[in-house]
């Protein structure tokens, strides 16, 4: 791809960072002080930092643990005017998940306090083939708005294939989610207590966004 100089990721836990680090500590692998490392550090070992350094450019990982599709449309709105000659990477969450304010939440949890009101809400409320819809609808104007920045969006599924967005810039035709494709290779890669992607993932997701999109 021709004049990209950025690369930007945004999501939520598993487009932020490697979770094998408490496993690689129990087993001895790793210096102990990693443990104590900031969110920003770790994400040096995303693959959105493996990618930029194949391509020796400069990077930005906005994703964040717990992050909805709300925080993802928002933290994009808010760096809109920083996305010229980008290549764009939005990881879905799962649809269920709102936020309001700082207040992230989705049906399944069980936040002492909140439950009550988290029933009211996914009950009279809650429409998923509206919410998926909007989704939708915001990946459509991103997308746009970016091929006149000389930016390209590329869009996945981490882990819930509920959202089906069939334009040309969706990753992962052959598997549904990113879950699909680490499992796909080597399940033994799934960090099975956290039940997120790991470091050797992370290289392998960008491994493939390379050969994919820069490579031939």
């Amino acid at each position: 791809m021709d004049n990209i100089t950025n690369i930007v990721s945004i999501g939520c836990s598993w487009v932020a960072h490697p979770y094998d680090w408490e496993e690689k500590i129990r087993l001895d692998k790793v210096n102990p002080s990693i443990k104590h490392m900031t969110e920003k550090d770790r994400k040096k070992y995303s693959f959105t930092k493996h990618l930029a350094d194949k391509l020796d450019i400069s990077y930005h990982n906005l994703a964040g643990p717990g992050h909805s599709n709300d925080d993802t449309f928002t933290r994009l709105f808010e760096k809109i005017n920083e996305l010229e000659n980008s290549f764009v990477i939005i990881g879905l969450t799962d649809p269920q998940r709102h936020s309001f304010g700082e207040k992230r939440f989705k049906f399944t949890d069980s936040d002492d306090g909140f439950w009550e009101w988290k029933k009211t809400f996914f009950k009279n409320f809650y429409n998923e083939p509206y919410r998926i819809k909007y989704i939708v609808m915001m990946l459509d104007l991103f997308d746009e708005y970016l091929k006149s920045k000389n930016s390209k969006l590329v869009v996945f599924n981490s882990f819930t294939n509920e959202v089906k967005y069939p334009k040309r810039n969706y990753f992962f035709n052959k598997f549904n989610t990113w879950k699909d494709y680490i499992y796909s290779y080597d399940n033994r890669y799934i960090y099975e207590s956290n039940v997120h992607p790991i470091e050797y993932d992370h290289k392998k997701l960008a491994d493939s966004l390379y050969k994919e999109y820069f490579n031939g």
